[in-house]
């Protein structure tokens, strides 16, 4: 199990808005699952739950990292031409493009954040009632989420 760092990126600042997962009024009866991962954990069960109607929302810490290291992938060695480059690259992409991506790509971390996750892989249920920590099969972690519910009379 991994323990979440923080990482600062000094070029581009957004404001990240927690995304409050939604409970499914049609089936109620079905949590909403959300997944916090790195590229290292493999998932399973997440095309079988879906399958089944569950509201699964997969977050990858690592995806940040990966969209930073394209941007700067070949940058000049001198810093003022490495700017430009970085510039031209952030205009080509289109600033908004861009800002929506790493959006996107931080919103694990922002409901890592909001449900005061400090290590992964956890696998949260109905916003963050209960969490399941170093699990990476889904099935598993919801039937230990199904055994925890039931032992408190729902």
């Amino acid at each position: 199990m991994q323990k979440i760092s923080w990482l600062y990126i000094g070029v581009l600042m957004v404001w990240i808005e927690p995304g409050i997962a939604q409970e499914n009024p049609d089936t109620p009866d079905k949590p909403v699952i959300e997944a916090i991962v790195s590229d290292a954990d493999r998932l399973t069960g997440l095309a079988n739950l879906r399958q089944q109607g569950y509201d699964v929302k997969l977050y990858n810490l690592d995806a940040p990292k990966h969209l930073i290291a394209s941007l700067s992938q070949n940058l000049p060695v001198n810093p003022e031409a490495a700017k430009r480059t970085l510039e031209q690259r952030m205009q080509q992409y289109g600033r908004q493009a861009l800002q929506q991506q790493l959006m996107a790509e931080y919103q694990g971390l922002s409901v890592a954040i909001q449900y005061q996750i400090d290590r992964y892989p956890a696998v949260l249920f109905d916003r963050g009632k209960a969490v399941v920590y170093g699990v990476t099969d889904l099935q598993q972690a919801l039937g230990w989420y199904r055994q925890w519910q039931s032992g408190l009379g729902k």
